[in-house]
């Protein structure tokens, strides 16, 4: 903080510190000050061992802090008080000895030397005089630990040898030479301070008056040119400088060799070749500058040239201090610099470019100053120094085909502009220079370019009215693209075309940088004609480099030039818009400070030429090169910000395009620019169609402007980010739009629409096509691409569209959504159009009228057609939402045309239960008036085979009908009309449904061939009705008469079981009607059990004996019982022969067996009596092992009936004979039948058959008992009865078991 109000803005060279006004104090008043603390500086005597009265860090900020007031006071015109003041220096001079002694840092050191160099830059003779008398102590310091503390001690001893008498000063002089040269080996340091101490010493001596003699000038000579000769090329470098120093002030004489005169140029020149050509990069800077000085006196044409020649062998040097210290020794040469030899000896100057501050940037800082009186150089032999000066860099260097030597050839023309540009030599050559420098600045070194951009900031300078005129003009079209052509480069082979590693590698891995490497690389591809392009390339990367090089350049000349300029601005803002945004950050900081050197306000510059910077950029966006493409949308998406609709208007569809374009480019980073200028022309379109924001006017012409782009570019682009990008924005349109949408409500409905299934992941397709082969159900994959359509920004976008929807808009709205109905392609494009169309009729509502009998009609036959469940279901809800809407006639043909489709296909049938579930769901009030239409429907098609289907209106029928018996009585005859349609029907399906309805109506409870659901329904719906189906059983008994006979179909079978379950429920009413009628049913149904169809078969045995049951008419008995007798005997023979396989013989037997017992239930004792042998002998073929356990369960229903029978019919005789003939039965059944139970018992291992067995010998034997034989004995099988009783295992056989044991055992008595 201290350091900071002491030197205010020296803290990173603090620009504010330009703009303030510094006062320092009167260096007399400091001195008081200081002394005032320490008044023993005033009384030091001996130097270099007083002690130190200040710390070091104190003392260094005290003597810069003193030297700013020394300066600020030496600089005044006038000096109030001259001899007070040179006696505060003398008083300066003692406190910076007494910061000389040993306790002083490094730091202080260097400060306090230097501090009484500028002393004595400034007061020559009072500081020569002053230190003349302290030789000694400057000598003590000579071999200084730090460089530049020897360098000034060394600086002063030679001022102050221009105060000692000449004897004195050569004595000194022969001291350093013998120091020197002398046999005792020095340290470094001591050598580098006696060295530069020579150099100083002998110069400021030989411009004295009067000088040095020869003799001493030569032992100097001799001794440095032996160093340079012999030592390393550290001390060599320093003898060369102390040479330098000599050489401004004479022309080195030849020395004397062996008695023969030699040039000291010709014994330096093979050495300081290799000190030139050698890698200590400080030794060839100190070497080469020496150089300089030592030709700028010389007069020799033959040792300029080898000075010359020693210098252009650094063309090529890639060391930049290099190449500026050899520019500084050819100004040197040149003549003009703006420097004295004074100003070189006797002040702190260490080179041009320092004195100059030309490598801190500021290249200006030396133009004003005068060129030197002392360095004309306009001797002939100097004219033919800067001849060839300028043909090596006009004709070699500048236009070389090696990058370093242009390099070099720009530092050194660089060089001689600035410190000779005030030279008539240099005015003379301007043209030529501004050429060399405009060429210059399309090169690939940076370095290069943008030293040639500030020599073109130089030119200006020193230009007159019509240089300047013609640098800006080339510079502007440079910039603009318009300027003339280049001077073309000739190409070698080791023509560095590309940097290295910017072109990448060859294929074999070899760099690719060079015109020949690139010429192999086009060759080894078998596309020789690649090399254009590798140079067309190149050729732009000029030129993208001049660009930037004329922009730095341009950045200082726009400073000076002023008005010169405005007639340009119109070509140069848009270009300058464009450059800011480069890719290359040199190109944007060039750029950025043209901008800001010569537009004071941009926004109003911006708006001024707003059209030109559109029309510029919108070019470019379509370049062939990315960069300018790269940087027009990013300049685009910045001054798009904020503009209102007049200024856009004209550009805004082409700026969507550029946007478009640029998210497609084929270089990511133009993507990116293209994304940034996408959001930046989306947040503007947004704003400007948002009606809360801007007038609906404009917001309708913006509306119109981009809607139709981003629907036909946009989201139907190819590029998936361009459609996500486009869908977003078209739902922000939406969304803020309002009424001003409605215009391209159709266009934007249908387009939305089309991209719920155009932009879903095509994996969704993928997931849906393998669905069935990964277990994954269809119908929930669809439901979840619906949900996520139902969430994308294309549904919220149509949901905007329907909050603004008038009568207006439907008649352009609706027929293109009966289009997209009949075209539309996509699960979630159809579906969609479904919702749509739903929640468009909500919104509507009375309006939609006129447009109802279309869009029923059209959905209908959607949903008729519709494959994908969720999509007809979609269609469905909307015809229903449309039918609430329809007028009645309308509403009432479409429930009709609905109700119809039941009879077809099984897509028409499903259809039919979604559109009435629909119906149902959605409008109620309007299907109630149509019940006896749908009713029916529902009911039959419950019972359907397929269970899709079925399921389906069994849900239908579960959600509509609250109180089945009553619903069914209400349209029973409705029913039975359909029924009867259906069993007359030409369609065999239909006749199967009707048949499957009318055992259901009818109350059926065992059709062993219905589903498990069909028998729960049968037994349901035979509870509900019962007896309620007689008055219209005539119509159904007709039907079913008729069908019967005819030929066989698939599920004919269900006609048999229909009419079987009619005779159950309405016997009464048939045979009061018709007498005759059981008879023929009977006979309809036994001349069916002769088919040979198995299935069919089987039904029509169950078919008679329900029919046997429902009629009990005893006349049965006779009529059926011989044809089953004989078709019972005789499966055995179809079993043995297997004359037919699909024969089954145990299913048959069982069924024959069940309408024997049947028969039994209604036939008399006495027809019963005489089928004696005949029914044993069934028994016991029944239960043989030749059929299956199930057989052997209906032998036993057949036995007990038969016994039961019979026991009846003996309780209700008084017949004798007749009694006796049943007791005979009864006693044969029981003697005949048990042993062959108790073989079953054995031999089958079925608890069920144990049990039913058990049961089935318990009732004989009960019956038994009831009539006993007159002489009893015990039955053979009684053992085998007791043992298996015994073993049984089921126990409630094993207990019937034992109860038939002790009936035979205890309770049996001999009849009387």
């Amino acid at each position: 903080m201290a350091l900071e109000g002491l030197f205010p803005g020296d803290k990173l060279r603090n620009p504010v510190s330009q703009s303030i006004s510094i006062e320092y104090p009167k260096l007399s008043n400091m001195l008081a000050c200081i002394l005032e603390q320490q008044p023993m500086i005033l009384h030091s005597t001996s130097v270099g061992d007083t002690k130190l009265l200040f710390q070091s860090k104190t003392y260094v900020v005290m003597v810069k802090f003193l030297l700013k007031c020394f300066e600020t006071e030496a600089a005044q015109p006038n000096l109030s008080d001259e001899s007070g003041f040179i006696n505060s220096v003398e008083r300066l001079c003692l406190l910076l000895e007494n910061a000389m002694t040993y306790e002083g840092s490094v730091e202080l050191h260097a400060s306090a030397s230097k501090a009484l160099i500028t002393l004595g830059s400034r007061f020559p003779q009072i500081i020569a005089s002053r230190y003349a008398e302290k030789v000694l102590w400057l000598k003590q310091y000579l071999s200084h630990l730090d460089y530049d503390t020897r360098e000034s001690m060394a600086r002063l001893l030679g001022m102050a040898s221009s105060s000692l008498p000449i004897s004195a000063a050569t004595e000194l002089i022969s001291e350093l030479t013998s120091s020197i040269s002398g046999t005792q080996k020095l340290r470094f340091e001591a050598q580098h301070g006696q060295l530069c101490a020579l150099g100083y010493v002998t110069a400021n001596c030989l411009l004295r008056a009067p000088p040095i003699s020869n003799s001493v000038l030569h032992s100097v000579l001799k001794c440095l040119v032996d160093l340079v000769n012999n030592e390393t090329s550290t001390l060599a470098s320093v003898a060369m400088q102390a040479l330098g120093h000599i050489g401004i002030c004479t022309p080195l004489p030849p020395l004397v060799i062996d008695s023969a005169e030699v040039s000291t140029w010709t014994l330096l020149q093979k050495k300081l070749s290799k000190l030139l050509a050698g890698d200590d990069i400080k030794a060839v800077q100190k070497t080469v500058i020496a150089l300089g000085h030592m030709c700028a006196k010389e007069s020799s044409s033959s040792h300029l040239t080898i000075a010359l020649d020693l210098i252009f062998s650094l063309s090529r040097s890639k060391v930049e201090d290099t190449l500026f210290a050899a520019g500084e020794a050819l100004s040197f040469m040149w003549g003009g610099v703006p420097v004295t030899v004074d100003v070189i000896l006797r002040t702190n100057y260490s080179s041009l470019s320092m004195s100059s501050n030309f490598l801190m940037g500021d290249t200006s800082s030396s133009l004003p100053r005068p060129p030197s009186e002392e360095f004309q150089n306009n001797e002939d032999y100097h004219i033919a120094v800067r001849d060839a000066i300028t043909r090596k860099l006009f004709d070699v260097l500048l236009y070389s085909n090696r990058k370093e030597e242009r390099c070099a050839g720009t530092v050194w023309l660089l060089s001689l502009t600035i410190y000779c540009g005030h030279h008539a030599s240099i005015q003379k050559l301007l043209p030529d220079i501004q050429e060399a420098f405009s060429h210059l600045i399309g090169e690939q070194n940076e370095l290069t370019q943008e030293l040639a951009s500030q020599g073109l900031s130089i030119v200006y300078e020193l230009g007159d009215d019509s240089t300047k005129k013609n640098l800006v003009n080339a510079l502007v079209g440079t910039l603009t693209g318009s300027g003339k052509r280049k001077r073309a480069v000739k190409l070698v082979e080791d023509t560095e075309v590309f940097q290295e590693g910017a072109f990448g590698e060859s294929p074999t891995g070899g760099k690719l940088s060079t015109y020949k490497e690139l010429c192999n690389l086009a060759n080894e591809m078998g596309q020789p004609d690649l090399i254009y392009k590798f140079m067309d390339l190149a050729n732009y990367q000029a030129s993208l480099n001049s660009k930037r090089g004329a922009a730095f350049g341009f950045s200082k000349i726009a400073k000076l030039a002023g008005d010169a300029l405005q007639p340009y601005l119109r070509a140069l803002i848009p270009r300058l818009i464009r450059y800011q945004y480069d890719p290359e950050k040199n190109v944007q900081d060039a750029m950025s400070h043209i901008w800001k050197s010569l537009i004071a306000d941009s926004k109003k510059a911006i708006d001024e030429h707003l059209d030109l910077i559109f029309d510029d950029l919108l070019i470019q966006c379509g370049s062939r090169l990315w960069r300018s493409r790269e940087a027009s949308c990013l300049a685009l998406a910045d001054i798009l910000q904020g503009r209102k609709f007049d200024q856009v208007e004209k550009h805004l569809k082409s700026i969507w395009i550029a946007a478009f374009r640029a998210m497609d480019d084929i270089k990511e980073t133009v993507r990116n620019a293209g994304d940034r200028l996408f959001r930046a022309v989306s947040s503007l379109t947004g704003r400007l169609c948002d009606v809360s924001l801007t007038p609906v006017s404009e917001a309708r012409q913006t509306m119109a402007i981009v809607l139709p782009l981003l629907l036909t570019e946009g989201i139907m682009s190819k590029v998936d980010n361009i459609r996500k990008a486009s869908i977003g924005m078209v739902t922000k349109l939406a969304k803020g739009a309002g009424i001003a949408i409605r215009p391209y409500l159709s266009d934007l409905v249908c387009c939305m629409l089309e991209s719920l299934s155009s932009l879903e992941d095509q994996g969704m397709n993928y997931v849906e096509m393998h669905a069935e082969n990964v277990g994954i159900q269809t119908e929930k994959l669809e439901n979840l691409r619906i949900s996520i359509a139902r969430g994308s920004p294309m549904w919220e976008t149509l949901e905007f569209c329907i909050d603004v929807i008038d009568s207006h808009s439907l008649e352009l709205l609706v027929p293109r959504l009966s289009q997209m109905v009949r075209s539309g392609i996509g699960l979630n494009t159809r579906v969609g159009v479904a919702n749509f169309i739903s929640q468009l009729v909500q919104k509507v509502g009375l309006d939609i009228k006129p447009f109802t009998s279309t869009l029923l009609r059209l959905l209908l036959s959607v949903v008729k057609d519709e494959r994908s469940a969720s999509s007809r279901r979609a269609f469905a809800s909307a015809c229903a939402i449309v039918m609430k809407y329809a007028a009645p006639s309308q509403a009432q043909k479409l429930i009709e045309d609905t109700a119809r489709l039941h009879s077809g296909d099984r897509n028409d049938q499903i259809a039919c239960a979604i559109l009435l579930k629909s119906y149902a769901s959605t409008a109620a009030d309007t299907l109630n008036g149509y019940q006896t239409i749908i009713v029916p429907v529902i009911f039959v098609s419950r019972f359907e085979d397929d269970k899709t289907i079925s399921s389906l209106y069994e849900d239908l029928w579960d959600e509509n009908m609250s109180n089945e018996r009553i619903t069914l009585q209400l349209f029973l005859g409705e029913i039975v009309d359909l029924i009867n349609e259906g069993i007359t029907s030409s369609s065999w399906a239909s006749k199967k449904k009707a048949c499957l309805v009318s055992p259901l109506l009818i109350g059926f409870d065992q059709m062993h061939l219905l589903n498990v659901q069909a028998s729960l329904g049968i037994c349901k719906l035979s509870k509900v009705l019962g007896e309620s189906l007689s008055s219209h059983h005539s119509v159904i008994l007709t039907s079913l008469m008729k069908e019967i006979p005819g030929r066989l179909w698939e599920g004919k079978e269900v006609m048999l079981d229909a009419l079987s379950a009619l005779c159950s429920s309405c016997h009464e009413a048939i045979s009061a009607s018709n007498p005759d009628a059981p008879n023929a049913i009977l006979n309809l149904i036994s001349s069916a059990c002769t088919k040979k169809a198995q299935k069919y078969r089987e039904a029509a045995f169950g078919a008679l004996e329900k029919v046997i049951k429902a009629f009990n008419k005893s006349e049965f008995f006779n009529m059926v019982i011989p044809s089953l007798l004989e078709m019972g005997n005789s499966l055995t023979v179809a079993k043995s022969d297997a004359d037919e396989p699909d024969t089954s013989p145990t299913s048959l037997q069982e069924k024959i067996l069940n309408c024997i017992t049947a028969c039994i239930h209604v036939a008399t004792t006495a027809d019963i009596v005489k089928q004696q042998k005949n029914f044993i002998d069934l028994c016991l073929l029944s239960l043989s092992p030749k059929f299956s356990w199930t057989v052997k369960l209906s032998a036993f229903s057949f036995s007990k009936e038969l016994s039961s029978k019979l026991h009846s019919s003996l309780n209700n005789s008084q017949d004798g004979a007749v009694q006796a003939s049943i007791t005979a039965f009864i006693h044969e059944l029981f003697y005949t039948l048990s042993p062959e139970l108790l073989k079953s018992l054995r031999t089958v291992k079925i608890g069920q058959v144990h049990l039913a067995c058990a049961e089935c010998l318990l009732e004989l034997t009960n019956k038994f008992r009831a009539a006993p034989p007159a002489q009893w004995t015990e039955p053979e099988f009684m053992s085998e009865l007791v043992e298996l009783s015994q073993i049984e295992k089921n126990e409630q056989a094993k207990s019937l078991l034992k109860k038939c044991i002790q009936i035979l055992k205890d309770d049996v008595k001999p009849s009387p």
